[in-house]
């Protein structure tokens, strides 16, 4: 069963997400309002414990790093497998932002990025912000 067949419940309006890395923490303030599919999916993602032990893959400086692939194949292939739609962009891909990584239109599953600067070009690119790191963006 794909994460799309199963029913995804709502995220709460706010939450705080706190990661572990082997630099330090951060800690990610998440708003539904700003990309309510996206939040169901990082929410359900979260409560099922898909990041832990995610290594972070790519980093640009004064641009983005990006994380969400977990180790275990399976548990990879079931996210793969269930993109969720693209949300209307309602926030700025400002330093500090978080959104998904897409390979298209209506292609995102599981993969973040953390803005490193401003980045605001990427909203036209539809590239919806759901929160904010809070804490430990030197991280």
């Amino acid at each position: 069963m794909t994460v799309a067949e199963e029913e995804t419940e709502k995220a709460p309006e706010e939450f705080k997400v706190k990661f572990e890395t082997s630099c330090g923490t951060f800690t990610l303030e998440v708003h539904r309002k700003y990309a309510p599919l996206g939040v169901d999916q990082f929410h359900k993602a979260i409560k099922e414990g898909f990041y832990d032990e995610c290594r972070f893959f790519r980093v640009v400086p004064d641009f983005v790093v990006q994380f969400g692939i977990n180790g275990d194949p399976k548990v990879q292939k079931k996210w793969r497998d269930s993109p969720i739609k693209d949300d209307p962009v309602t926030a700025s891909n400002v330093r500090g932002s978080v959104c998904y990584a897409t390979a298209g239109a209506n292609t995102r599953t599981t993969q973040l990025f953390i803005n490193l600067g401003d980045n605001s070009r990427l909203d036209k690119m539809g590239f919806a912000p759901f929160g904010k790191v809070t804490e430990g963006i030197e991280v």
